[in-house]
């Protein structure tokens, strides 16, 4: 047989396999397409380009081409006939051991596009060909494309790409990398960093640059979450989500994390109850495996503290409103209820005087009339000995919604004695009981 007809032998091969990869392609729903050079140079913002000479490229990272898209599938494999002499003719040269010019590529991320040599590719592949020579021109951009990438996956891409360029996590951080799986959740994750660059500045009494603030996050926020989604590999539980979704998910949700810590700290089983209403939202047996892990993760709740006190002095503007204020508590879940207390003396306060309140005015007689005299008191009496790594927040609320219980059971309002007996009687097996010991120290003393 001659070369012309072994090369005309290969091309009909190639053409066949083709044909049946395009079938499948259609019956899978997979992507089998070329990228088009000039729709990903679009979409994606570009910082630069230059010439990197000749290199032996991988030909299994050539996937994409400046004007030969539609003739090539994803493997280079030819899907049309009109340019069959030309594909013959190389292989022909291959038959010969001719010697054949170098392609010329474009690089951008660690995938190529041929802007000249489609056909002799595509022969080199057919051939089993591993390399190819080529002159390579490097196009510079913020993210990263494989040859797995997809014309459907780059408004995901020009996402993460304005991610970056708002952020400028790469500079701050070399190899950081946040890829996740919806174009949204970007959104998500910037709101996360203006809450953090919002608590930093409230922590340092003075604004804080937003660099500053993207590069604390993700060492003391973002990285310690990645770090707990690793180690126990949970990304393989939850199959199309991202490291980085699992980060976003835990960050989302806190107020399920916080009500379980909570619940936990007053002597309930609140994991259960937090795990039923993830699984109603991810109904996948992995969430069961995911809330184990944060629940045992003691520096999940400081992450929890530091998001919770950013929020609620955000809400709040307790400290604007009154600057001698030093609000603090050691559980997550606490603030809420520190918003609820405040709530509820606004709705008294309507009461009382026949009028709406502003938040501002019920704020002000909450802390100068319920919080300041139970903490002052609990100062007087040094009961926060009794409870080393507690802070004064923890005990008011500790006393102050016990006291709560007891009015709605009893109908009237019940002496800190009284409140102290009946929390005896429900806490006498805990830990708690030190709670009752110190206040009733305190309330003979008065």
């Amino acid at each position: 047989m001659s070369m012309d007809q072994l090369a005309r032998q290969d091309y009909e091969r190639a053409l066949s396999r083709g044909f049946w990869r395009r079938i499948i392609s259609f019956l899978t729903g997979e992507d089998n397409e070329l990228l088009p050079f000039y729709e990903v140079r679009e979409r994606l913002p570009i910082r630069g380009q230059h010439y990197i000479g000749l290199r032996q490229v991988e030909i299994e990272k050539i996937v994409g081409s400046l004007g030969r898209y539609y003739d090539f599938d994803r493997a280079f494999l030819p899907l049309q006939r009109r340019t069959r002499e030309r594909w013959v003719s190389i292989d022909m040269a291959h038959y010969a051991q001719a010697p054949l010019p170098p392609v010329d590529l474009y690089k951008i991320g660690d995938i190529y596009f041929v802007k000249d040599g489609n056909h002799r590719v595509s022969v080199a592949r057919e051939r089993g060909q591993e390399y190819v020579d080529a002159y390579v021109t490097e196009i510079e951009i913020s993210v990263r494309l494989t040859p797995e990438t997809r014309l459907d996956d780059l408004a995901l891409k020009k996402a993460y790409a304005d991610f970056l360029e708002q952020t400028q996590l790469s500079k701050l951080r070399a190899g950081a990398e946040i890829e996740l799986s919806q174009e949204g959740f970007y959104a998500e994750m910037l709101r996360h960093i203006a809450a953090h660059r919002w608590y930093l500045g409230e922590q340092r009494g003075q604004e804080v640059p937003y660099e500053d603030a993207v590069a604390s996050w993700y060492d003391q926020v973002y990285l310690p979450l990645a770090e707990t989604v690793r180690e126990n590999e949970l990304v393989k539980a939850f199959p199309g989500s991202s490291q980085a979704d699992l980060c976003l998910w835990l960050m989302e949700y806190r107020d399920y994390l916080s009500q379980a810590y909570q619940e936990e700290e007053d002597g309930i089983d609140g994991s259960a109850q937090a795990a039923r209403q993830l699984m109603m939202d991810y109904p996948l047996p992995a969430v069961k495996k995911l809330a184990a892990v944060v629940q045992g993760t003691g520096w999940l709740g400081t992450i929890l503290l530091a998001q919770e006190k950013a929020n609620f002095l955000e809400q709040t503007r307790l400290v604007e409103v009154c600057p001698q204020a030093c609000i603090e508590v050691t559980v997550p879940g606490q603030y809420r209820r520190l918003r609820e207390h405040i709530d509820a003396h606004r709705w008294y306060l309507g009461e009382q005087r026949g009028q709406e309140v502003s938040y501002e005015d019920a704020l002000v007689s909450w802390y100068q009339n319920v919080y300041s005299p139970l903490v002052e008191t609990i100062r007087q009496q040094e009961i926060l000995k009794e409870f080393p790594g507690r802070t004064e927040t923890d005990l008011y609320l500790w006393i102050t919604t016990h006291r709560w219980y007891l009015r709605q059971a009893y109908g009237d309002e019940v002496p800190l004695e009284q409140a102290a007996e009946q929390f005896a009687d429900d806490y006498s097996e805990r830990p708690m009981k030190k709670v009752v010991k110190a206040i009733k120290k305190a309330t003979r003393k008065e």
